[in-house]
């Protein structure tokens, strides 16, 4: 366990925001993050309360994590000090929604699943799908950048916002962007919030732009001898929502399968089925799942996929990103380094992600050492999604770090000159 923060602010907040700020230990244990408990939980009801609670913290002199319901708060470092979790989940409503202009205003504490079926009752969605949407707020989406398993075919998070609100360190409530698709011209300040880890600003609002629901989603599974026959299939499929390699690497590496999305009108899901099934058959490989989303186990599949790295019952999480042609040599490397250890690949974008049994927090040190040697080999770079409580004041989640790094830190230093915000959670624990 971690030392606790010095500076005991929960009576404080209690005094000052009633309600909206607890100190009970059993709801700041509920909150931990790298073996870290802060001393008060503050749950606004609205952005007001969320400024108020912001503007308390700093004038306390505290620092604080924002968190929508702390699905994804094993992401980066532990914090460098954390005396108030700051749970965004009571902004749920949505603003504003224009189906014929393909545009929604959420607060950023609703889920992305509860976003999801508003867009499905009128025929759209947003084509971001992160680990455990039912568990997943905007907030968290956006503040973690988690793209999910259709990136490569239909980009990232800041792809699709066109507006969010903030609260700076302060406890200033801003804006930047706005909620139709063609706003003004000026700094793109959404992007440099986006996926900075709630260590800039507290996210309290989005407008996405969103799409059309493709008519027919289908799923179709290759059974094939190990996960190197899996990535060099899955190499040469394209034109699909998303297509996954599947397997392990180690002692249980004999057995792997690729996992492949289609999406769009009836006739060109069918003509892909086709088209796929000679593939798949040139490279040996056998159908196990040829059937329509709506079946419960394609949908099984798919979610499988998409909380890989958020549900796997092991306490060590890497990814490797790479270019795609690079990848099936970087898995080739990571074996000899990783004794046993799940893995999911997405050939298009050359992502390999690990889920590692580690032991113990000495041998995933070794490991992720081992790694990080394979990631310079290749060009590559290597993120630390989870890892031991023991390790959180040594690790390096980010490597290599970036060349930017000097250029974040003055940011930091100007958006949060006294580090409230999240402080050394993120690259470079800035």
């Amino acid at each position: 366990m971690r030392a606790q923060p010095e500076v005991d602010i929960g009576p404080v907040l209690v005094r000052r925001l009633g309600a909206a700020a607890v100190a009970d230990a059993a709801s700041c244990r509920a909150f931990s993050i790298g073996g870290m408990v802060p001393s008060a939980v503050v749950r606004p009801a609205d952005g007001v309360e969320l400024a108020a609670g912001v503007a308390a913290v700093g004038e306390a002199g505290g620092a604080l994590v924002p968190i929508g319901l702390g699905a994804h708060r094993a992401l980066g470092h532990g914090p460098a000090r954390y005396d108030v979790a700051l749970v965004t989940d009571g902004l749920a409503r949505l603003r504003d929604y224009t189906p014929a202009d393909m545009t929604i205003t959420v607060e950023a504490g609703v889920t992305v699943s509860a976003l999801a079926d508003a867009l499905a009752r009128e025929g759209q969605w947003l084509p971001i799908e992160p680990p455990h949407p039912a568990r997943t707020t905007v907030g968290g989406m956006l503040a973690a950048d988690l793209a999910g398993t259709l990136a490569a075919s239909q980009g990232r998070v800041r792809d699709y916002v066109i507006g969010i609100g903030t609260v700076t360190a302060a406890g200033t409530p801003t804006r930047a962007g706005g909620r139709v698709v063609k706003n003004v011209a000026g700094y793109d300040l959404m992007k440099l919030f986006i996926g900075s880890l709630g260590t800039l600003a507290v996210l309290t609002e989005a407008t996405f732009k969103v799409r059309p629901l493709p008519e027919q989603q289908h799923g179709l599974v290759f059974r094939v001898r190990d996960l190197s026959a899996a990535l060099a299939l899955g190499a040469e499929i394209d034109g699909v929502l998303a297509v996954w390699a599947s397997g392990a690497l180690g002692e249980r590496a004999n057995k792997a399968t690729v996992t492949v999305r289609l999406g769009g009108v009836a006739a060109d899901v069918a003509a892909a089925r086709a088209r796929l099934g000679d593939l798949a058959g040139r490279h040996g490989a056998e159908i196990a799942l040829d059937a329509d989303a709506s079946d419960a186990t394609v949908a099984a599949v798919f979610a499988s996929a998409r909380d890989f790295s958020a549900s796997a019952e092991c306490d060590l999480v890497l990814r490797l990103a790479m270019l795609p042609s690079r990848l099936a040599a970087v898995a080739q490397a990571a074996a000899a380094h990783v004794p046993s250890a799940a893995a999911l690949a997405d050939p298009r974008r050359g992502v390999l992600t690990l889920a590692v049994a580690s032991g113990d927090p000495q041998e995933a040190v070794t490991m992720i050492a081992a790694l990080a040697q394979v990631a310079d080999g290749h060009g590559a770079h290597l993120v630390v999604e989870r890892h031991p409580d023991a390790l959180a004041p040594t690790i390096a989640v980010w490597h290599p770090l970036p060349a930017a790094l000097p250029l974040m830190r003055r940011m930091k230093a100007a958006l949060d000159p006294a580090g409230v915000l999240a402080p050394g959670r993120f690259v470079g624990r800035i």
